[in-house]
């Protein structure tokens, strides 16, 4: 084995130690993997530089952006976010050049000059898409109201980046040239936009017509080997053709996953794709760590650490103003304003396209790159722990500055209060509290409804159902709803520390009321019932049971069999 070929080994072995290391550390301090990652990735790059190739970890990292924008695109779905892409889009685009105002202007003032401003500004302005989607994922609530408009928020500024991207080239043009004038600068945009129009329309043709006739086909000849072929295929011909165009080739990618999710085969697709994409990202995060000196961290710290403040709390602070605006709940407002704290994935191809076509110095596109990485890794455990910071704000600020946390709706809706008695308190009308009352409705049970989705609230006034506009978490809310007068409460909200503060709040107003709580986890059961939750309820758990009732009965198993082996997987289950 000569050299390069002992270089090239090193280098792998380097890399996947780093992310096992980091992974696991990440893992046993309860944060997210992608933290361990970057962290791992710096720490033994720079303990370790002799051993890795930086050309190959070049190669390794857009390998795995590609990958990783593609398969963000894939999962996608246009037809769940439509209704609140409609209620967000014009938001977010304004937060996007709100924050590029502002954080332009900053960084003119601590001596950046005109361009590398813009490239920093640009890229501060979007939210890391991998970051957010994955922790919502972990802790599930994808499908919450603060979820789905944080999804929401972060396609639009996804979208974005392909009009971003293309003004960053003609500024970067024009700032190379000799002569710029107000028809240069015009006709050096209108050249790229009619470029990545082309680029677009192009994609558009193949994924809607003759790429949505190849998948069918391809996949239809049952070899899984060609299937991943020609998935790896689609991804690269996208990106050379945008790339061929001036743009990121990962721009191209992106686009392709955006088409492919609305075919047929779009699943077995991203089920081909996710291993190798998987693989390629942890080793991305990695390496780019591996890239980054220690010295300049430490060297520059002390700007780092007030670039990244001004960014997480700007971006906060606009996110939640926009929000309350659109006249959602405060704790949506808070909770999307800090999971969109962090800067993007896209920041690392913005620092790379600055530095390959001249507009970024090498400490400029460091600093770039490193800024990217101090405001992920801060903001990741903010995220985590958004429920508990939101409580903690309101505890601490709701009364000095009450106009921050409340709206008029709902302060008319508490001083109305509910004249109720022996009835139901729903907190949540989600994926599983709409069917709750819509059977106590059938059944003539008299139920009102807390929640804090301002279009659901409307709705359910429009159809005469009883509704208090709040957090369920909040104790006066439930007051109003009469939970000291109440039956019983059903917590339908997956949110483990929401769950807590409504059975502490309702026992505390009413100790003699039945909880009836959902939850997602198993390991949850055992403490929701030494709360005092008298009925917890998995829902994957009752379809599993669902499933095997009726597959029983199907295999002429004995209705009093099927009771028997349910009974015990509930015992089982912790449930018996």
């Amino acid at each position: 084995m000569d050299s390069n070929s002992a270089l090239l080994v090193t280098t792998l072995v380097l890399v996947f130690a780093s992310a096992i290391a980091g992974g696991i550390v990440a893992r046993k301090l309860r944060q997210p993997m992608l933290v361990g990652y970057i962290v791992a990735g710096i720490l033994f790059g720079n303990l370790f530089p002799r051993l890795a190739r930086l050309d190959l970890l070049q190669f390794i990292a857009d390998g795995g952006v590609t990958l990783l924008l593609f398969t963000l695109g894939l999962e996608f779905s246009f037809h769940r976010l439509r209704r609140i892409l409609g209620i967000v889009a014009w938001s977010a685009v304004a937060q996007i050049v709100l924050f590029v105002i502002v954080f332009f202007v900053f960084s003119m003032l601590l001596g950046f000059s005109l361009v590398p401003a813009l490239f920093l500004a640009t890229a501060a302005s979007l939210s890391s898409t991998a970051v957010v989607i994955k922790v919502l994922s972990e802790r599930g609530e994808l499908d919450t109201v603060p979820g789905e408009v944080a999804t929401g928020w972060l396609v639009v500024q996804d979208l974005a980046v392909v009009p971003i991207m293309i003004l960053l080239s003609a500024v970067t043009s024009i700032g190379n040239s000799q002569e710029a004038s107000i028809v240069t600068v015009a006709s050096l945009v209108f050249v790229s936009l009619v470029k990545a129009a082309g680029a677009i329309a192009v994609i558009l043709l193949l994924g809607r017509g003759i790429m949505t006739k190849a998948l069918a086909k391809i996949a239809g000849l049952g070899s899984r080997e060609i299937y991943v072929l020609f998935t790896v295929g689609i991804v690269l011909l996208s990106s050379v053709l945008t790339y061929t165009l001036g743009l990121s080739a990962a721009i191209g990618a992106f686009i392709a996953g955006l088409l492919i999710a609305e075919t047929t085969q779009n699943h077995a697709m991203f089920a081909e794709i996710r291993p190798l994409r998987d693989l390629f990202v942890v080793v991305f995060f990695v390496s780019l760590g591996m890239v980054l000196p220690a010295a300049f961290l430490m060297q520059a710290w002390m700007k780092l650490l007030l670039f990244a403040i001004v960014v997480m709390v700007g971006k906060f602070g606009i996110v939640y103003v926009l929000l309350r605006f659109l006249r959602f709940h405060r704790k949506t407002a808070f909770l999307v304003g800090v999971g969109l704290t962090q800067m993007s994935e896209f920041g690392f191809i913005i620092a790379r396209e600055g530095l390959s076509k001249g507009a970024l110095s090498g400490d400029e596109y460091t600093f770039l790159v490193a800024l990217t990485f101090v405001t992920i890794v801060a903001s990741a455990p903010l995220l985590t722990a958004g429920h508990e910071l939101y409580y903690w704000f309101l505890r601490a600020l709701g009364k000095r500055w009450p106009i921050l946390f409340h709206a008029k709706e709902e302060l008319a809706d508490m001083k109305k209060g509910i004249d109720m008695s022996d009835h139901v308190v729903l907190c949540g009308y989600g994926r599983v509290g709409k069917y709750v009352g819509r059977s106590l409705e059938m059944a003539g049970v008299p139920y009102v409804v807390v929640e804090y989705n301002h279009t659901v609230v409307s709705d359910l006034k429009s159809k005469g159902v009883r509704v208090v506009y709040g957090d369920p978490a909040d104790k006066d809310v439930l007051d109003w709803a009469q939970v000291d007068l109440a039956r019983a409460v059903i917590i339908a909200i997956p949110d483990r520390h929401t769950q807590e503060l409504v059975i502490g709040h309702a026992q505390s107003l009413n100790r003699r009321i039945k909880i009836i709580c959902r939850t997602h986890h198993e390991e949850d059961q055992k403490r929701l019932k030494a709360l005092g939750v008298a009925t917890i309820v998995q829902p994957e758990f009752v379809a599993a049971i669902s499933i095997v009732e009726r597959l029983l009965t199907d295999f002429g198993v004995s209705p009093e069999d099927v009771a028997g082996k349910i009974s015990r997987l509930k015992i089982e289950h912790g449930l018996g």
